[in-house]
């Protein structure tokens, strides 16, 4: 990969198609002509023969897109008629993609560090990106000598590519984003950059490979720099344990109450079991505690993560296919105990029907609890999920609560925390920090409340933990185009609820006052599973009697 600065600022796009990926520049107020037929700059395959789809127009240093005929979609969403493109927006006409690219220099981009605050929301809008297509992106966190993380910083605003980001974690601590950065690229980058320095510890993690969520990829690199790790890391396989190598699950005796009591009614003997909730809400400790309590606690735990079966000789294994590469049948090691569906959610749906399948071929070997963020139902209705694998969980599913309403829980989360990230006990608290703890809504849930403990322990050292090494304040859910964030979902969904209600549950009014379009708001709401109330439930507006 190239990282050398472009000596000319001439927009890009990267171009994936089944014919492979290259890269077309594009010429000022010369239309990029995207169609099927052979004379198309891009050429789009499975399109009615002869068509032009759509143009990209470069001209005043705006990129324009124009939709001609066809099905064009940016960023996951229908395209309007006509819309200007910003930097890093992907563009999807048939079975070909086009994201754009406009280089900087450093003088153009004014580089400096960021703050952690806004580093996370870097991070946050990155994976919101890169996640809908799998893009790599690395993750570095680098610890230097006292006085040397300044050296680091310096060396990192000098050498990255402008689309990079430098950010400050504490003192003499850093933290990098590589966007589209693979993790042998982005080892290579990092051992340059610090040729010669001596007692800097480095640990990467490399997103989806490690963690598809920014605050598990923020602990997964967190993790990789306790050991100092320039290894190169894999995906995670499936395997046969407790799902303890997920740091947002606590360990069974540390179980909060909230969570206990969300499961006690729970039948112990329910086989097919949805568990849903928001990120990190502890799902999958929730699945080990059912586990325990179901009828054989004794017998194993096994889980598949389904976001990890797109590939398909990894399914096969994962499914016991007798003929796969590797002799390991992972869905029967689950027999005589529970299986744990992890993310159903995010099972690629290619691999739907074989997972019915497989399923049904061992009913009754093991108990099936399935966790999810995602309104499966709202996903069934698009024809987005396979509507017979959804009906074998009859149970009726379980929500776990999201951290900002469990406020009794948050205290005595953050002071595990602290204490595990080598605070001394007791944990001193400032009123301060207490009150930001209790005001802030996580987002992330338990993860980022992780996150965040550990990172309050490096500032304050031995000391009190007072309100300035808390979170600032909650990342906004909305950009000043006045389009949701896709980055935090429960605020996300939040902000649908009260608009909705605000607007007597008027969707046009709602996806005006959201600032996107009513179908999208459809969309979300089948997303986040919210139904329109019966009629009866809504205001009824009456006119003020003139009387009065």
């Amino acid at each position: 990969m190239d990282r050398a600065q472009p000596e000319e600022l001439t927009p890009f796009v990267v171009v994936s198609s089944p014919a492979g990926l290259r890269v077309v520049e594009l010429e000022a107020g010369r239309a990029l002509r995207v169609g099927s037929t052979p004379d198309s700059d891009v050429v789009v395959t499975g399109a009615a023969p002869g068509s032009e789809l759509a143009t990209l127009l470069w001209e005043e240093d705006t990129v324009t897109l124009t939709c001609v005929v066809g099905e064009v979609h940016v960023g996951g969403k229908p395209a309007e008629p006509t819309q200007p493109l910003e930097p890093g927006e992907d563009v999807v006409v048939g079975d070909t993609q086009l994201v754009l690219g406009i280089p900087s220099t450093l003088d153009a981009v004014r580089r400096r560090t960021l703050t952690h605050q806004e580093f996370r929301e870097r991070l946050y809008e990155e994976l919101a990106r890169a996640g809908r297509q799998s893009r790599p992106t690395t993750l570095i966190m680098v610890t230097a000598p006292p006085g040397g993380g300044n050296i680091v910083a310096e060396r990192a605003l000098e050498s990255f590519r402008a689309g990079d980001v430098v950010g400050i974690y504490a003192q003499d601590e850093l933290e990098f984003l590589l966007p589209d950065t693979a993790l042998g690229t982005a080892s290579t980058v990092i051992e340059r950059l610090l040729d010669g320095l001596s007692g800097v510890s480095v640990g990467l993690a490399v997103a989806p490979l490690d963690a598809d969520q920014p605050e598990r990829l923020i602990w997964s690199a967190r993790s990789a720099l306790e050991t100092d790790s320039m290894r190169q890391r894999h995906a995670r396989e499936p395997v046969e344990d407790s799902a303890t190598d997920y740091p947002d699950d606590l360990s069974l005796e540390e179980a909060t109450d909230t969570l206990r009591a969300a499961l006690d009614d729970v039948p112990g003997d329910s086989s097919w079991l949805l568990i849903t909730g928001e990120i990190s809400t502890g799902k999958g400790l929730a699945a080990r505690i059912l586990h325990e309590r179901g009828p054989t606690p004794h017998g194993p735990f096994v889980t598949l993560y389904c976001s990890e079966l797109f590939d398909a000789d990894r399914l096969r294994v994962a499914l016991g296919d007798p003929d796969a590469p590797d002799d390991t049948a992972r869905i029967d090691a689950a027999r005589g105990g529970t299986l744990l569906l992890d993310e159903l959610g995010d099972l690629p749906r290619e691999a739907h029907v074989a997972m019915r399948k497989a399923l049904l071929a061992r009913r009754g070997a093991f108990r099936v609890l399935g966790t999810t963020q995602r309104a499966v139902a709202g996903l069934v209705a698009r024809g987005a999920f396979d509507a017979e694998l959804f009906s074998l969980f009859t149970s009726p599913p379980v929500e776990l609560p999201p951290l900002r309403t469990r406020t009794a829980d948050i205290l005595p989360l953050a002071t595990r925390f602290a204490i595990e990230a080598g605070s001394p006990e007791p944990v001193r608290w400032s009123p301060g920090a207490v009150a930001r703890l209790r005001s802030y809504p996580w987002p992330g849930n338990v993860l980022e409340l992780k996150n965040a403990m550990h990172r309050a322990v490096r500032l304050a050292g031995n000391g009190e933990l007072l309100g300035e090494h808390m979170p600032a304040e909650p990342m906004p859910i909305a950009s000043n185009r006045g389009r949701l964030r896709e980055h935090v979902d429960g605020m996300e969904r939040d902000a649908i609820i009260k608009t909705l209600a605000d607007c007597n549950h008027n969707q046009t009014h709602a996806a005006k006052a959201l600032g996107i379009s009513r179908r999208a708001l459809i969309y979300k709401m089948e997303k986040f599973g919210l139904k329109p109330p019966p009629r009866s439930v809504r205001r009824v507006t009456t006119r003020p009697d003139p009387a009065t």
